[in-house]
């Protein structure tokens, strides 16, 4: 071949065919989106996110009292055992109370004894009255039998119908006075001094002082880690949480999913825990639970869905995963950022185009 003919030659050559050319076109894009298709299809076995974290068990501990930390008993991040002291409070005050209730018992029951003897001293009034009321009743008889033979004048029956007048109502006033000493212990006098109610009042005031005075020493709830102590001198409010325990034993992670990913995801599922302090670690876990509710459900104020501004989000889901601690595990702690994969098992998500379960 000539030097002429070859250069044209050889772009001849450089020119694709047309069915190479619509191979390119077509063919090649064709290829590319059916892998990724399928690629993409076949995938969505594992439901992951990394909107996960550590949870432990946790007890908030709030004093059933008001007052200020006189002594801390443990060390800030301590291992405390159930019972164990970990507060002093400052005790001036419901020792007070505690004398003060001992004080108002003692008075309760001195009266209760006190109107007992005054029951006892009606009661006798009340049998002198009447034998003095027979007396008069006798004394009656006698001038209207002296009357009727006329042989006592009628000033001195009219005295003695008086007497016997007073002396019954003398009875009727001292049975009114005795019965409301009686009312004063419920219709019964003769019961011990606690079964009433002036010293049943002041028995709950002395209990509860001394209830008051035992919850100035406040102890760990359950085993953990005590945090968040006070110090000595500062003040702690009744009901508000003083300081917390941390259980170093059970230990959990609750995973927070878009519930569009949920479909396949069942209690018992094996799942991967990677927390991010530990890259390089991997920890094994089975689905313990799903909740029940979305967690806008359990904010304080839930979203208003049926105003004529809504926007659909897609919410998200709690699910608690137990983990499978083994010895040569690093230490976790309430709290850390984790990433979960749950294996939900041979589901795709060709499966949920083509409506299979």
């Amino acid at each position: 071949m000539d030097a002429e003919t070859r250069p044209a030659t050889e772009a001849a050559e450089r020119i694709p065919s047309p069915w190479r050319r619509r191979l390119l076109l077509w063919g090649l894009p064709l290829l590319v989106t059916v892998v990724a298709v399928y690629l993409y299809g076949s995938a969505g076995r594992y439901a992951s996110t990394d909107n996960a974290y550590v949870q432990r068990d946790r007890v908030d501990v709030a004093p059933q009292i008001s007052g200020d930390v006189r002594e801390v008993k443990v060390a800030e991040n301590a291992r405390v055992s159930p019972g164990e002291l970990v507060l002093v409070l400052d005790d001036t005050l419901p020792r007070i109370a505690v004398s003060a209730a001992e004080a108002r018992l003692t008075s309760a029951r001195t009266e209760v004894e006190s109107a007992r003897a005054s029951y006892r001293e009606k009661s006798g009034e009340v049998a002198i009255a009447r034998r003095a009321a027979e007396y008069a009743d006798r004394d009656l008889k006698r001038q209207q039998e002296l009357a009727v033979r006329k042989l006592t004048p009628q000033s001195t029956l009219d005295n003695a119908q008086r007497s016997a007048d007073l002396a019954h109502g003398g009875i009727e006033v001292l049975e009114l006075q005795r019965a409301q000493i009686l009312a004063r212990f419920g219709g019964d006098a003769t019961l011990p001094a606690e079964a009433y109610s002036p010293v049943k009042t002041a028995l709950a005031d002395l209990d509860k002082a001394r209830v008051d005075l035992a919850h100035t020493r406040i102890v760990a709830p359950q085993a953990g880690v005590a945090s968040h102590l006070p110090k000595v001198g500062s003040r702690v409010d009744a009901g508000r949480p003083a300081f917390a325990i941390v259980s170093d034993k059970s230990v959990w992670v609750e995973a927070n999913f878009k519930e569009t990913d949920l479909e396949w995801v069942r209690p018992g599922e094996p799942a991967k825990v990677v927390i991010d302090t530990y890259p390089n670690h991997e920890w094994r876990g089975r689905v313990e639970s799903i909740s029940q509710a979305t967690g806008a459900e359990f904010s304080l104020l839930p979203a208003q869905n049926a105003s004529g501004n809504w926007v659909k989000v897609v919410q998200r889901i709690a699910v608690r995963i137990t983990l499978e601690i083994r010895p040569d595990d690093p230490p976790l702690r309430d709290g850390m950022s984790a990433s979960v994969d749950i294996d939900t098992g041979p589901h795709t998500r060709f499966d949920r185009w083509f409506g299979r379960h």
